[in-house]
């Protein structure tokens, strides 16, 4: 008989699974991995100033990246609509994102997921996740039962939402940076629920 996750075994897993790796990349300029540090242990959107500031280093146009930035929730929200489009039950009593609060997880976990494909983006970097932070994840979605494959319908909708804002912003050849980080992170979770088929 299995017995549920205890408060204490999720905040650990919860505080090991920081997937975000840049910070912690040495070719990158010191000040650029500070700023990415800062506003990761913060859990919050760079500002205007900061983005401009990374892209000094990088070579990204900054202005629409702020633009994007500025559009996060939204997008969000329209993976949100078009997930449960596709796929109505998974709030109803007994679905997969039931009852409302697991939905407001997933939603909150693709928020932080765009949050950190912007910094990567920032940093002109598409490949930005730490092991170590991954193998964490992985084990708190399996203690906690996240469905991952309506995860990553949800993460290739947002992929998408947010490449067609960000090419509209003006990005041009920044857009297939922002997608290669998005397919990045969609590929390390799609190997959550690999590695689950595997071990059933």
């Amino acid at each position: 008989m299995s017995t549920s996750p205890s408060p204490e075994q999720i905040r650990s897993l919860a505080q090991r699974a920081q997937i975000f790796g840049l910070p912690d990349k040495q070719s990158l300029n010191s000040d650029l991995r500070d700023i990415l540090a800062n506003a990761n242990r913060e859990a919050r959107l760079l500002t205007a100033e900061e983005i401009t500031h990374a892209c000094h280093y990088s070579g990204v146009t900054a202005s629409p990246l702020i633009q994007l930035q500025n559009q996060a929730s939204n997008l969000v929200d329209s993976a949100r609509e078009a997930l449960l489009a596709q796929q109505p039950s998974l709030v109803l009593a007994g679905g997969a994102l039931s009852p409302q609060e697991r939905a407001d997880a997933c939603w909150r976990d693709c928020f932080h997921f765009l949050r950190i494909s912007f910094y990567a983006v920032a940093a002109g970097e598409s490949t930005f996740t730490d092991p170590s932070g991954l193998k964490a994840m992985e084990e708190l979605y399996a203690l906690l039962n996240v469905p991952v494959p309506a995860l990553l319908i949800a993460l290739s909708h947002l992929r998408d939402f947010a490449c067609t804002a960000y090419s509209h912003a003006g990005a041009n050849h920044d857009v297939g940076l922002l997608e290669s980080a998005l397919n990045h992170l969609i590929k390390k979770i799609s190997a959550f629920q690999f590695d689950h088929e595997q071990k059933s």
